[in-house]
């Protein structure tokens, strides 16, 4: 007697079984690969949304962070060009 994979409940049952595990096993190597709990709309809409929401602002902030980097960076140019100046001027007087 042989044993068919749509009869038999043991078969069915691992069947199932490994097909859940080839779902779980997929959103795991998707969480991996995009870096992200949430990588896309099927993962949870709104859940999604807020993510993407929180992703702009960080974005954002991001942008924010290296302007003022660069706003402190030219305040030190000219500091230092103040101080190099302020010696030649000193440098001068005492001549």
């Amino acid at each position: 007697m042989a044993f068919s994979v749509n009869t038999n409940q043991g078969a069915l049952v691992a069947l199932q079984s490994l097909s859940q595990t080839n779902q779980s096993l997929s959103t795991t190597q998707n969480r991996i690969n995009t870096g992200f709990k949430v990588a896309g709309a099927a993962d949870g809409a709104a859940v999604f949304a807020i993510a993407q929401n929180l992703r702009a602002d960080v974005g954002g902030l991001n942008a924010v962070q290296q302007s003022l980097d660069r706003s402190i960076s030219v305040v030190d140019v000219a500091l230092n060009a103040a101080e190099t100046i302020s010696d030649l001027l000193v440098s001068l007087r005492e001549k």
